[in-house]
């Protein structure tokens, strides 16, 4: 097997909402592949200016309509909010081999993932648990700053729908890295691997049988269709499968192709960024 990807962090953007289970799959994640971890907090200024404005409101409920943003219980909650998450990031990571950190970051969300993430990141993107969150331009945003970053992108749904399960490879090429590094993620995990060919005939049979003898590794060899991939639908043995993990390549389809699949499936998936898209790694 060709050397996957060399990752050495995670990035999970952490929001107070959030299931415990996203964070719980960031650190099994960072663990199974030896990863450290780094739990950032945001807080988007924005909405601090937006309560700087006196003509900024919100509506209140139980105080029977709408009143002045209030500054200071926004900071209040903030803190709360920050305070509380840094005990659960605690727990999840405490007595983990591996270096985990916790931050807390001021700014634009879209500017802080540009500047902190670096080529040998993996950066979760986690879906909002609402439907108003998920049409925002703050999360295009995010997704937008996500994928124009050098690091790969796991796009993780609010409900995943298993933790366990085949880790799959959408191969569109005969040198499609996305091969290899589920490849490693399935060994690390102990599950079995599914090619899932975007088209009949991309991959030597041979290098799957190898690869299945040298590592012990159980793997499934399925086709599909590429146009139908392009066009955001999924064929019909890929909506047969059980899987935990997709794994697929920035560039060949769009990357609203990434988000369907997660979408669909409730299963994260892994964008990698092609070896011909990915800055050299600096020092």
């Amino acid at each position: 097997m060709a050397e996957p990807r060399a990752f050495k962090r995670i990035v999970l953007g952490l929001q107070p909402s959030a299931p415990a289970s996203i964070m719980n799959l960031a650190v099994e994640l960072a663990d199974l592949l030896h990863l450290d971890l780094l739990g950032l907090f945001l807080e988007d200024t924005s909405l601090r200016d937006l309560a700087s404005m006196p003509f900024a409101r919100e509506f209140r409920l139980l105080e029977g309509g709408w009143r002045r943003l209030d500054l200071d219980r926004l900071v209040e909650d903030f803190e709360l909010a920050a305070r509380s998450t840094e005990r659960m990031f605690a727990h999840a990571t405490k007595g983990l081999p591996i270096r985990c950190q916790f931050e807390v970051i001021h700014g634009s969300t879209g500017e802080t993932i540009a500047s902190i993430s670096r080529t040998d990141d993996i950066v979760m993107i986690v879906e909002p648990a609402s439907p108003v969150g998920r049409a925002t331009q703050q999360f295009s945003w995010l997704i937008e700053a996500a994928f124009q970053s050098a690091a790969a992108v796991l796009l993780v749904p609010i409900h995943i729908a298993r933790t366990s399960g085949s880790v799959v490879a959408i191969v569109a090429s005969p040198d499609d890295p996305s091969l290899d590094a589920a490849a490693a993620i399935a060994i690390a995990a102990r599950e079995e691997l599914v090619v899932f060919e975007a088209r009949e005939g991309i991959i030597d049979d041979a290098y799957i049988r190898r690869l299945a003898a040298d590592f012990s590794l159980p793997i499934r060899h399925l086709a599909g269709s590429l146009s139908l991939f392009a066009s955001g639908a999924l064929p019909p043995a890929f909506r047969q499968l059980r899987e935990r993990l997709v794994v697929m390549t920035r560039g060949v389809f769009g990357d609203e192709v990434a988000l369907t699949i997660a979408a669909a499936r409730r299963a994260p998936v892994l964008v990698i960024e092609p070896p011909e898209m990915r800055p050299k790694a600096t020092e």
